[in-house]
């Protein structure tokens, strides 16, 4: 079945019958039959799903059988954590070909938010109608198993901040045997990786909508070049670019609207880089040229140090022993939920439009959750990112001509100006 209807408790029922009836009259028993004629509202909610039965069913869904139960809600969260492993060796170390946890964030701080950055100190991470899930395989028959616990929400809006910044001389403690010392000044490359902590690996399903606004600055070769060095005149470029909407009120050629976004789907096991492949750059030459190069991005997660969740539908944590294919909270897809909330075309989403639609926004199930652990947020936001200290050194004519087309040139571990956020104050010691 579709869904179970929830009764009030006997006794809920008994009073409203009562009052339906003439007080000098016997209290008479109800049957179940007439139990379900009485309406009522119930703290908690059970559901349960089909693999099939709804749009979008596929291979990963189809198997099991989803078991739901939920509180009808609201829950605020605040917290912070120095560490979060979860998932660490098994088998996943051979599907990612290195040993390690499906989740491995240092110092996290779940708090309300400001816009698309993180909120005041102690703000309420805001959790609607939580739940948890359960995976069944053979359901109805002996062999009956859970393969798959599923913790979520209908819907989060907050900020997660993860990880540490360092500077000048700074040893990173956390981020050992991998350009663990900070370089100072250093705008690209391994250096910057040794400047950040955070964000080691994750496996899951991340939406984003992604937004830069950098200063490219390079000395372009017109002729020989032997290694680094420039046998020939060298022309500068300096010039401001963006990719993605801005906030109103930034510098860059961007606008704001959702034709401006860049929605970005990165799925993955442990995932431990964030790429984003032929990047269009609107850049403003001397203020009087718009002009579209393009760049592919590279980076360590370590430096990134936070994401918004605006009102972000079907973020969960599970772990299962096989992939599966979770139903989405309100059993419909994604496209069609900004249909009957009247924002497709408007939305900020991938899924409410036509020209970056994925074949996701057209199930009413998730992305499937690979073995393991995995965290699913398909609305996380990476907003109004700003870099100005991208130098690109001496580079070819050649390397300057493949500017102007897709995928462009490649920018490895770019220092992205990206803070943790403090979620402390007073006699709190976290940070």
């Amino acid at each position: 079945m579709a869904s179970a209807t929830i009764y009030p408790s006997m006794f809920s029922a008994a009073l409203l019958w009562l009052a339906a009836v003439n007080p000098a009259e016997a209290l008479l028993e109800m049957d179940d039959t007439e139990l379900r004629d009485i309406q009522g509202q119930g703290l908690f909610v059970a559901d349960m799903i089909r693999g099939d039965e709804l749009a979008g069913a596929n291979d990963y869904s189809i198997p099991f059988n989803f078991y739901r139960i939920g509180m009808d809600g609201e829950m605020q969260m605040n917290l912070n954590m120095s560490k979060l492993q979860l998932g660490c060796g098994g088998v996943n170390d051979h599907l990612s070909g290195h040993a390690g946890c499906d989740i491995d964030i240092d110092y996290v701080s779940m708090m309300g938010r400001d816009g698309y950055q993180a909120g005041a100190p102690q703000s309420p991470m805001v959790l609607d109608r939580p739940y948890i899930e359960l995976a069944i395989k053979n359901d109805g028959t002996p062999h009956r198993e859970v393969v798959g616990i599923k913790i979520g929400a209908a819907m989060v809006d907050g900020f997660m901040s993860t990880g540490r910044r360092y500077y000048q001389g700074q040893l990173n403690e956390e981020n050992t045997g991998y350009a663990s010392q900070c370089t100072p000044g250093a705008s690209i490359g391994t250096g910057v990786v040794g400047c950040h902590s955070g964000l080691n690996s994750v496996s899951g399903f991340l939406g984003t909508d992604l937004s830069l606004t950098m200063r490219v600055r390079a000395a372009v070769c017109a002729g020989v070049t032997i290694g680094s060095t420039c046998l020939s005149v060298r022309i500068p470029l300096d010039a401001w670019g963006c990719t993605g909407r801005i906030s109103p009120g930034l510098e860059g050629s961007c606008g704001s609207t959702q034709q401006d976004s860049v929605f970005v789907d990165i799925a993955g096991t442990r995932m431990q880089t964030l790429g984003l492949r032929s990047a269009e750059l609107t850049i403003d030459l001397l203020g009087i040229l718009d002009l579209d190069v393009f760049a592919s991005l590279i980076t360590d997660a370590r430096s990134i140090h936070g994401l918004a969740f605006e009102n972000t539908s079907d973020f969960f944590l599970s772990f299962q022993r096989e992939p599966v294919s979770y139903p989405r909270y309100s059993k419909q897809s994604p496209r069609q939920d900004f249909i009957d909330a009247g924002t497709f075309g408007s939305a900020f989403d991938a899924c409410a439009t036509n020209s970056m639609a994925t074949p996701r926004c057209n199930s009413s199930y998730a992305v499937p959750a690979n073995t393991g652990w995995w965290m699913n947020a398909p609305s996380a936001r990476l907003l109004d990112v700003r870099n100005d200290q991208l130098n690109l050194g001496n580079i070819s004519l050649s390397q300057a001509i493949s500017l102007l087309g897709a995928p462009g040139h490649l920018i490895s571990n770019p220092e992205f100006q990206l803070h943790p956020s403090q979620n402390c104050y007073g006699s709190s010691t976290f940070c």
